[in-house]
């Protein structure tokens, strides 16, 4: 059996988190009332991952691609706790 190819599934884990989060939000929309967790900050880490496995010439390890997921989800939660995402 073939070993999955790393390098597609992050790239198709980076559309499904592009197509998830809204990375366009501008910082007067993100800080507004109260804060329940940085999602400024969250933003910013996660786009500066997904930017990194875009360009890099070195296939991710699985647990890239966990880590990855992990960070996906954790903003996510974080925008939804924060009322920027449905």
């Amino acid at each position: 059996m073939p070993k999955p190819n790393t390098k597609v599934a992050m790239q198709d884990m980076i559309s499904l988190i592009k197509d998830s989060i809204p990375f366009h939000l501008d910082e007067a929309q993100m800080c507004q009332g109260e804060c329940l967790g940085c999602s400024k900050k969250m933003l910013e880490m996660l786009d500066a991952e997904i930017s990194y496995w875009q360009y890099s010439e070195f296939p991710p390890s699985l647990k890239d691609l966990k880590n990855l997921e992990k960070m996906g989800v954790r903003t996510y939660k974080i925008l939804k706790r924060n009322r920027l995402v449905p």
